[in-house]
């Protein structure tokens, strides 16, 4: 899961807050929210895009043209205007703050949650299947999990939403069973 720059949290956000309004504003929140995808993976797996884009000595003029060659034929028209905005206020380099930000206001907005799901073993698309149908009708959300292998939990599953975890591990467990047995004899005395 993608996080945040703390440094660039507040500019991303007020950036962010414009392009989700304007995007609800036109009934196209689905498609900047991707369009914004798509740039941010782009620029990310391209190193010399990415260094061109961040470049500081590197003109508006010439960054913005190669940004509409490359994305106009893909993209909006205003998720080209608002990634011209960040170029003329020299903010490309948080693109990806920004992304993160809106990825919270879209989730929120389309009632969906991306908990992490920490098992043993991998689990079957059966068993997640069964899962995902527990967590949406629990929560009633939409879930798009995270799914994790970590063998030191030895069985069972961690369940990870935004700061709230629910540990239902065999090694949480044993490690409470241990707790309880030493804290006082099998009866109880000290």
């Amino acid at each position: 899961m993608m996080e945040c720059n703390v440094k660039n949290a507040k500019p991303a956000k007020r950036y962010s807050n414009a392009l989700f309004k304007s995007a609800i504003e036109v009934d196209l929140l689905d498609k900047i929210y991707n369009d914004i995808v798509f740039v941010n993976e782009t620029i990310n797996i391209n190193a010399n895009l990415k260094e061109f884009i961040e470049n500081p000595i590197i003109s508006v003029n010439d960054k913005k043209e190669v940004i509409d060659k490359l994305f106009s034929p893909h993209i909006d028209k205003i998720t080209i205007d608002f990634l011209f905005v960040l170029a003329d206020v020299s903010r490309l380099d948080i693109l990806s703050d920004v992304l993160y930000q809106l990825s919270i206001k879209y989730n929120e907005e389309k009632n969906i949650i991306k908990p992490k799901i920490i098992s043993a073993v991998e689990l079957t698309e059966n068993q997640k299947r069964k899962l995902i149908e527990k967590i949406e009708a629990k929560l009633s959300k939409k879930i798009m999990p995270e799914y994790i292998t970590d063998s030191d939990i030895i069985g069972g599953l961690i369940l990870k939403i935004k700061d709230k975890t629910v540990d239902c591990s065999l090694k949480t467990k044993f490690y409470n069973m241990k707790q309880q047995l030493t804290k006082g004899n099998r009866y109880g005395s000290d």
